[in-house]
């Protein structure tokens, strides 16, 4: 009925590894064991041995690599090799689902495995550091990845072990049946195809404005929060072809990125894959005026001098100043002028967010002035550019940018 891969360092989690493969197999499903594992000995039964992953990741012996004494350099190779052979046997067609088990070490090498997969492919890690005040960003990145605490470690078989290794067993069987009854939902089959939207709560009446008009259009609605994961989400998605157009009114991400806030893009490329892509896109500077930064009673001095609103007790809204407006409207005019597709700015002069309107806690003319400026003045002639003296949530002001979408979208599929 399918198959699952497996990915465990079997130098360490044998055992309990091939319990979880033999209850996946109960469920009627084969299994791939792959082995990471390569710092003890291990001559025990695997499908993609632990000296195959080193010499993908590294094309080094096991042997060669132990002998640097690095352990680092150890680790960074089979992360390399598990992606590297994940992401082939996956476009050969050889699994449908993955599953690891692991400690910290097994969890850095699985997750990663598992973030080389496009969306839609069941992934599921049981790790015992899913828990407490640990970190999570870096083990899900951007993919609808599962994470499940095992409760007590990884050590053996016993009461607690079993039954988790039985009921994650069981939740990725249920993935891959479910996933093999078809790809399509009977509400999908019926859209038009889907539209990334990016939002924030500061422009969330804009944005579900947008939802009304997309989905009464029969397209599906994807709403992408500009918290520093969602829009490089946005773009991963995009080059993977899961959208007709994008209506981009949230670019919160470059600015915070530019100035070190801590909702800034988690890495380049925001704003850059529907150009790359050729994919009709509408862009506003929805949310551009502010960086997101910790407690208030963690600013600096310099940043209680501007205006500023406390979100809530653990983020603060700090407004830019025009210098530096001035250079996010720069940055972002080069990556609007990448664009190979259908392309229009469309720039609200009432304000780019709930706050910064006439009155609002934010509002600040001559910031917006410098950003519209910077980002008026960078724009190649080919890139359709309009102001409105409306504000980003204002229902009028959607509604003319979703109908610009819906024409090029419309164009595009005619042409």
């Amino acid at each position: 009925m399918g198959t699952v891969l497996l990915i465990a360092t079997m130098d360490t989690k044998s055992e309990e590894a091939y319990y979880l493969r033999d209850e996946i197999t109960t469920h009627g499903h084969d299994v791939l064991l792959m082995n990471t594992g390569m710092f003890l000995p291990f001559d025990g039964e695997t499908d993609i041995s632990a000296a195959e992953v080193v010499k993908t990741g590294s094309g080094l012996t096991i042997k060669e690599l132990l002998a640097l004494k690095n352990k680092g350099r150890c680790i960074d190779a089979v992360i390399k090799g598990a992606e590297i052979i994940t992401s082939r046997l996956f476009v050969e067609g050889k699994f449908d689902a993955v599953i690891g088990i692991g400690g910290a070490q097994g969890t850095n090498i699985g997750t990663a495995a598992m973030r080389t997969l496009p969306f839609g492919v069941p992934k599921f890690m049981v790790a015992t550091v899913a828990s407490g005040t640990a970190t999570f960003g870096p083990f899900v990145g951007t993919k609808d990845l599962i994470m499940m605490h095992p409760i007590c470690d990884i050590q053996g078989l016993n009461i607690v072990t079993r039954k988790v290794f039985e009921n994650a067993a069981a939740a990725v069987c249920g993935m891959v049946d479910r996933k093999n009854l078809g790809e399509k939902t009977s509400s999908s089959k019926q859209s038009k195809g889907s539209i990334a939207v990016s939002m924030l709560g500061t422009t969330t009446p804009g944005a579900l404005r947008a939802k009304e008009l997309i989905e009464k259009a029969g397209y599906d609605f994807v709403a992408f929060h500009q918290n520093g994961t969602g829009g490089i989400a946005m773009e991963e998605m995009i080059e993977e072809g899961l959208f007709k157009g994008v209506l981009d009114i949230n670019l919160h991400e470059i600015g915070d990125r530019y100035y070190g806030g801590l909702h800034g893009s988690m890495r380049e490329g925001r704003l850059e894959s529907a150009a790359k892509c050729g994919l009709p896109q509408v862009i506003a500077p929805g949310s551009a005026n502010y960086t997101v930064q910790g407690p208030e009673d963690e600013l600096t001095d310099e940043l209680k001098a501007r205006k500023y609103i406390v979100h809530n007790p653990m983020l603060t809204l700090v407004r830019l100043t025009p210098e530096e407006l001035r250079e996010v409207g720069k940055i972002t005019a080069d990556k609007i002028n990448k664009a190979t597709g259908a392309t229009a700015v469309y720039i609200p002069l009432k304000g780019f967010s709930f706050p910064d309107s006439e009155g609002g806690e934010h509002w600040e003319p001559e910031g917006n002035e410098a950003y519209i400026s910077a980002l008026r003045d960078g724009l190649n002639d080919d890139v359709e550019y309009q102001e409105f003296d409306l504000h980003i949530n204002d229902k009028e002001f959607i509604d003319i940018a979703v109908e610009r979408l819906f024409d090029y979208i419309n164009k595009k599929e005619n042409s």
